[in-house]
């Protein structure tokens, strides 16, 4: 599961309405990254695609693929207006015990060096 916090909710609802995107969902992806972790993307998209899982809450869709849900179980997706976080911000959860021991899931990529899980 993904979670969206308030501030996040209210501002893909609003970015939704002021473009005009009204029936609209948004799609989150995350790719595993080097040293500075995942990257992430957010758009707007219509439907979401045969493999997506769609996660509603309240009035936002996310359409989250297979890959991106592998890294982004458990997140927290926030966002701010404060110049030095402004945006959308993505926190991964903390690994179990398991997975800190490997680097070979995408969630520790950050932990684990420069490379691509």
């Amino acid at each position: 599961m993904i979670i969206l916090t308030r501030p996040a909710i209210a501002a893909i609802a609003s970015a939704i309405e002021t473009n005009g995107k009204s029936g609209y969902g948004v799609r989150v992806k995350a790719e595993a990254g080097g040293c500075s972790g995942p990257k992430y993307a957010m758009n707007f998209q219509e439907a979401p695609g045969d493999e997506d899982t769609v996660i509603e809450i309240r009035d936002v869709r996310l359409f989250v693929d297979e890959a991106s849900l592998n890294i982004l179980t458990g997140a927290t997706i926030d966002y701010s207006n404060d110049p030095e976080r402004f945006g959308f911000n993505f926190t991964l959860a903390l690994p179990s015990e398991e997975e800190a021991s490997s680097c070979s899931k995408p969630k520790m990529s950050q932990s684990c060096g420069c490379g691509k899980a």
